[in-house]
């Protein structure tokens, strides 16, 4: 009796669509840290330190102006920060902040204050300093304090005492971000605006200078989802101030102003003829393309500033099964569903996970599954999945210039990847 054995070429970091019949099904040998190009294997690019901000980082994003400005902005679970690129400098926090009145006295952990309002603008958790005592271009500063309890209209209590030398003047409240679990931020560009939600807060934007702020408190509250498009700031599963949370809606802003909500060029749609709630928002080409976990709706321009879109296409049987793995790059989008990895081939999804998709799915947990979220590096021509495995935490990178997948490990904890101004 003769046995053969396929032989795999090194062109083949990963592979697993047709396995030695005496493997265990789901498993073959794979090549880790190492990347395909021109037929040969190249250890995976490293990195170093930028800034430490001290939270984990959620997204690095390159915010452009019209007029020319960069910004590089980080996305924490708690902050929004820009790097500071002056000699000795780190970052800034740019989050929402609370500056009203002043603070009339500091004694030990107690803060009393003249014209404020705390009671209906901070919170347990919000960081606290004297606007004296901050070095905004070398943040973290030493003197941000936690506020424990907010006592009233002029009083709170820090969880701590206060370390700065400063007792009486202006004073800075930093409105801390929070992310819900296993959720991650969306963003979105528009009117010079840098607009982001998490489903937690409501939608806020930063124009590049000061601080960010609420981007509209009664229609654009707790956002799960946004997109612009056809000049317009699109939302998905939000929560209105009236109706509570529209897990099945859409809605778009006036156009060319996020700002504005009510408006015969503004709107919303529920896609409630298909089932399921949204996970997901991207663009394809012209097309808007909303995700759900089995179905995929395309819409696209009318031209008609009252009605700007209209259904292209319904694709049911294939969806999202993961949210933050929706990864828009080179005019498309590739995704993780529930049986393969999918890319956008202009109304129709198409598997590109052959070679990859049996381990994967073998090795990763539902739950783990529907938390994978993905980035582009257009400077290798890389997709990486970020996933939690049984075998380990893996970054799953498809090579869509060579049509090859292989696999990442990292040291730290990975939790976002993205670019930003040079």
């Amino acid at each position: 009796m003769r046995l053969t054995y396929p032989l795999k070429p090194i062109s083949h970091a990963v592979s697993t669509e047709s396995p030695s019949l005496f493997m265990t099904p789901g498993f073959s040998p794979w090549a880790s840290n190492g990347r395909i190009e021109q037929k040969s294997f190249k250890k995976r690019p490293g990195y170093l330190i930028d800034r430490a901000v001290g939270r984990f980082i959620y997204g690095v994003h390159l915010f452009q102006t019209l007029v020319g400005s960069r910004y590089t902005l980080y996305l924490t679970d708690t902050d929004l920060a820009k790097k500071e690129t002056g000699t000795g400098e780190t970052f800034s926090y740019v989050t929402k902040t609370y500056t009203t009145g002043t603070v009339s006295g500091v004694s030990g952990a107690n803060v009393t204050g003249n014209g404020t309002a705390w009671d209906t603008n901070a919170k347990a958790g919000d960081k606290f300093i004297m606007a004296a005592d901050l070095s905004a271009n070398v943040e973290p500063d030493e003197h941000w304090a936690t506020i424990q309890t907010v006592g009233g209209a002029t009083a709170i209590t820090l969880s701590g005492n206060y370390a700065g030398a400063t007792t009486t003047g202006n004073y800075i409240i930093r409105r801390v971000y929070s992310v819900p679990t296993d959720e991650r931020w969306s963003t979105a560009i528009l009117d010079d605006k840098f607009i982001f939600t998490n489903g937690n807060v409501n939608v806020q934007y930063y124009n590049g200078s000061g601080a960010a702020a609420d981007l509209d408190a009664t229609y654009a509250v707790k956002a799960r989802f946004c997109i612009e498009y056809a000049n317009r700031l699109f939302l998905g599963d939000y929560e209105d101030s009236v109706a509570g949370r529209l897990p099945t809606s859409i809605r778009w802003s006036k156009e060319g102003d996020p700002t504005t909500w009510v408006d015969s060029t503004a709107g919303e749609l529920d896609l409630i003829e298909t089932e399921d709630f949204l996970a997901g928002l991207g663009k394809v080409g012209t097309y808007l393309v909303i995700y759900k976990r089995d179905n995929i709706h395309v819409y696209t321009r009318t031209g008609v500033a009252t009605n700007p879109i209209t259904l292209v296409a319904q694709r049911r049987g294939i969806g999202c099964a993961a949210p933050y793995s929706i990864i828009e790059f080179m005019g498309t989008n590739a995704f993780v569903g529930r049986d393969d990895f999918y890319m956008m081939n202009g109304d129709t999804p198409i598997p590109i996970g052959e070679k990859i998709r049996t381990k994967f799915f073998d090795i990763t947990p539902v739950t783990a599954v529907e938390n994978v979220w993905g980035a582009h590096d257009p400077l290798r021509n890389e997709l990486l999945w970020t996933a939690s495995t049984l075998a380990g935490k893996y970054a799953f990178v498809y090579n869509y210039k060579h049509n090859e997948w292989y696999t990442y490990e990292f040291p730290d904890d990975m939790t976002a990847f993205g670019r930003g101004a040079l």
